[in-house]
């Protein structure tokens, strides 16, 4: 059978993207590598949203925080796995990603890990961290560095360096010294102050930066400004500062929070041209590719929010759902 639209990811967008599609009476499929909502999964644990509810819910007041006026990560996956599988029972088949796509005449063949589908359209919604960016020194081994935090308690009594100068670099600071660990801090901003380039104009959020810098004035954590990692040694990593002095930093592990990019290497091999960014190129009023029939949803593109995931695949399944009524009323 050929399918109306088929999904790539189970994250927020991918989840939306397959709800909408079954308001609209698509036929629909969606395929995920590892677990609904893994991108949620892949949150520090007991973390908090920075979204709230409504920005987030595929079903307008049903995602109720237990704990505070955000949902915390397991309450979120709780949600999502809940609704997908029971509430919704949406078209989905978890741990089966997808290695290729590509346009066939008027439609897209999906090959994935387990069979091959066919499709009228394509949406590839794979989140924005598959590539997590290494600090490229001497040193840099899988042993003494992880590009993901998930929970501070194994690091209580130990020496923990965290490089990154974004909100997850300063959360796992925080996090670790209120489990006990001695943390070390490094950043290239020379404050926590907003970059120029910074959208928000807030810089470390300001419920995260206070309980840090009360940290730092008790000798828990020390915030190494305007500083990078240029190397890294069995037990300690060098830290150069903006005047070029190196300071050696006594470290038991090494958390490189630096961000992450797209992994686009389905979107390459469907013909999907990639922006400088690293990121597809593709029309920012409909999402499609230049690629006809596929587009891109959520963080894989440059809506970085998470609020918009619940919002952006809607409108693009409605698209979708215009189209294919239309080509089906001039074929019949």
């Amino acid at each position: 059978m050929t399918y109306d639209l088929m999904i790539i990811g189970a994250g927020p967008a991918g989840l939306t993207a397959a709800h909408a599609a079954q308001q609209a009476g698509l036929d629909y499929f969606a395929l995920e590598r590892a677990a609904i909502a893994q991108t949620i999964a892949e949150y520090p644990i007991g973390r908090p949203l920075f979204s709230t509810p409504n920005e987030i819910e595929l079903v307008p007041g049903t995602l109720r925080p237990r704990f505070g006026p955000k949902p915390t990560r397991e309450e979120t996956l709780e949600y999502y796995a809940r609704f997908a599988t029971r509430e919704l029972r949406l078209n989905i088949r978890a741990y089966e990603g997808a290695q290729s796509v590509l346009r066939i005449g008027d439609a897209f063949q999906v090959i994935s890990e387990k069979a091959v589908y066919w499709a009228r359209r394509v949406i590839v919604a794979t989140g924005g961290f598959g590539r997590p960016r290494r600090l490229k020194v001497r040193g840099e081994t899988p042993e003494r560095v992880s590009y993901r935090f998930v929970e501070a308690f194994p690091y209580a009594g130990k020496n923990i360096l965290v490089v990154g100068g974004g909100n997850s670099a300063a959360e796992a600071a925080l996090d670790l010294c209120r489990a006990g660990a001695q943390v070390a801090w490094s950043l290239r901003r020379p404050s926590l102050d907003p970059r120029p380039d910074e959208a928000d104009r807030v810089g470390i959020k300001p419920w995260v930066r206070e309980p840090l810098l009360e940290c730092a004035a008790r000798g828990e954590a020390t915030i190494h400004y305007a500083t990078e990692c240029v190397e890294i040694t069995p037990q300690a990593a060098l830290l150069r500062g903006a005047d070029g002095h190196t300071q050696e930093t006594p470290c038991a592990h090494i958390f490189a929070l630096l961000g992450a990019s797209p992994d686009v290497s389905l979107l390459v091999a469907a013909g999907v041209a990639i922006a400088p960014d690293e990121r597809p190129v593709y029309d920012p009023e409909t999402n499609e590719t230049n690629v006809p029939g596929l587009y891109v949803a959520g963080h894989l593109t440059r809506e970085l929010h998470m609020k918009n995931a619940t919002v952006v695949p809607r409108r693009i399944v409605e698209r979708i759902a215009r189209e294919l009524t239309r080509s089906g009323s001039e074929a019949g």
